[in-house]
């Protein structure tokens, strides 16, 4: 089954645009391992057969990446299980990448699996985003991410405190997630699942 999993995974990364090697593919695939293993004591995901998850957690995590420099830092709000995240991490190894949650448990999978993958640049915070980035021990970022932590106005207020001057704000959206009128979108990426067909995107605000 493992070959078959990275048979799709290194398919799927290419159809969202970002290709991965072997030697990433392999690791995502052991991440994936550990949040399926840590799922059944900790609620991290409701998706819990392999190639689902191959498909809804790794390779729809991947596709921001394209729209993410080599460099820089980011900040994931919600990051539950460490999506998207931890496989953000893992294929830009020189993003820094700040993961904060609200739910302990969640926090010590984060901070588990970031050790045992051996991801030097994530750290994982366990606190409430509520704009005082500093009284939160969180740092000013150039990119914020969430993955439908909340509509995309709600989730622009919120993380506009986080970002640096020339900061972006990345929101991973389904294909018919309506976009206020007020907020401007200064990059936007569709793409289509491979198994599924699913038709998701990711916008960008400043």
């Amino acid at each position: 089954m493992e070959k078959r999993l990275s048979g799709e995974l290194l398919a799927g990364a290419s159809a969202v645009g970002f290709p991965v090697d072997a030697a990433a593919a392999e690791r995502l695939l052991r991440y994936l391992e550990l949040l399926l293993a840590w799922n059944r004591k900790v609620n991290l995901t409701s998706v819990t057969d392999p190639e689902e998850a191959v498909e809804g957690h790794l390779i729809d995590s991947l596709a921001p990446a394209r729209l993410l420099g080599a460099t820089g830092s980011l900040l994931d709000v919600g990051a539950g299980g460490g999506l998207p995240g931890i496989p953000l991490a893992i294929v830009l190894p020189q993003l820094q990448v700040t993961l904060v949650d609200t739910v302990g448990k969640k926090v010590g999978f984060l901070k588990a699996a970031s050790a045992v993958l051996g991801l030097s640049n994530v750290r994982a915070v366990h606190a409430r985003v509520a704009g005082e980035p500093a009284r939160e021990g969180l740092p000013l970022v150039d990119a914020a991410i969430s993955r439908a932590l909340m509509t995309p106005g709600e989730w622009v207020q919120l993380a506009r405190p986080y970002i640096k001057d020339a900061g972006r704000i990345l929101a991973m959206l389904g294909a018919e997630t309506p976009i206020p009128d007020d907020l401007e979108v200064v990059e936007e990426l569709e793409y289509r699942l491979p198994r599924s067909k699913a038709v998701r995107r990711v916008a960008v605000f400043r």
